[in-house]
């Protein structure tokens, strides 16, 4: 879909948001994407934590501002931890995870305390996220509109599965999704020097690249090339940031074909 017309679609669905609920009321409840695998967390100043795909289930609920907490419902989030022997054990992430939103409804941060490390005599942390994870926003003493047991129930039940069988019909955007990614979980935040900016893609997309369709590969590299060309260039102070905007770019496109696919929610 061409990028202006992509986000046309997405400014009417923000209209038809706007004006469905009152202001104040509780954020949309978005689906998470399934990793794969172990997504590595890093850790800093005290939290060990990764981003993660997501995608809105609710038009009509306004999108989550950033920093918006939420706790995942539906599916499984599996903990996988790593001691200084090499031993893996793989748990039930439960109340561990701190969940908040990263950039309106298209990636959330998933974090979980550093402390964690020593408890387990642990080096490393990743998560896995399952099929069918859903993430609710946490309620607030205040709401004019709060998710009912109702709402929850249908968009873990017939919206996640409208949103699983959009995703199933689109492997090359879900492939360049998930590679773009798993690209912005292998830079720092801020400016990386040039090495670590030229080495990115070798170093995460070239060991699994042949797991994903040739397109997905295709349309990830074109999101690294151009944005690679515009930090040398300037016009983005870091690479990071920029394929933040080409993951949600990608993203939005999802969510779309979604929002088309299904009755108005």
């Amino acid at each position: 879909m061409p990028a202006t017309r992509l986000f046309a679609c997405l400014a009417a669905a923000l209209v038809v948001v706007a004006s469905a609920v009152p202001a104040g009321a509780a954020p949309q409840i978005l689906a998470l994407l399934a990793t794969g695998g172990a997504v590595p967390l890093v850790c800093r100043n005290g939290v060990c934590t990764g981003e993660f795909s997501s995608f809105c289930l609710q038009r009509k609920r306004h999108d989550p501002a950033p920093g918006t907490q939420y706790r995942a419902a539906g599916g499984a989030v599996t903990l996988v931890v790593t001691d200084a022997d090499g031993n893996v054990r793989r748990m039930q992430a439960g109340d561990h995870l701190s969940i908040e939103t990263r950039r309106s409804y298209t990636a959330v941060r998933i974090g979980v305390a550093e402390a964690l490390l020593n408890e387990w005599n642990a080096v490393s942390l990743a998560l896995d996220i399952g099929e069918r994870v859903t993430l609710v926003p946490a309620p607030e003493a205040i709401d004019p509109e709060p998710q009912t047991e109702a709402d929850i129930a249908l968009a873990l039940g017939p919206q996640r599965a409208l949103g699983d069988r959009i995703l199933e019909s689109s492997p090359v955007e879900t492939g360049a999704v998930t590679l773009t990614s798993r690209m912005i979980g292998g830079l720092p935040p801020g400016r990386t020097d040039a090495r670590t900016r030229e080495t990115l893609w070798s170093r995460v997309v070239e060991p699994s690249a042949a797991s994903f369709p040739p397109e997905s590969v295709l349309r990830a590299s074109s999101v690294y090339r151009r944005c690679l060309a515009k930090v040398e260039r300037g016009s983005f102070y870091s690479l990071r940031h920029c394929l933040e905007i080409g993951h949600d770019a990608l993203m939005i496109e999802l969510n779309v074909k979604y929002w088309q696919a299904g009755p108005e929610s």
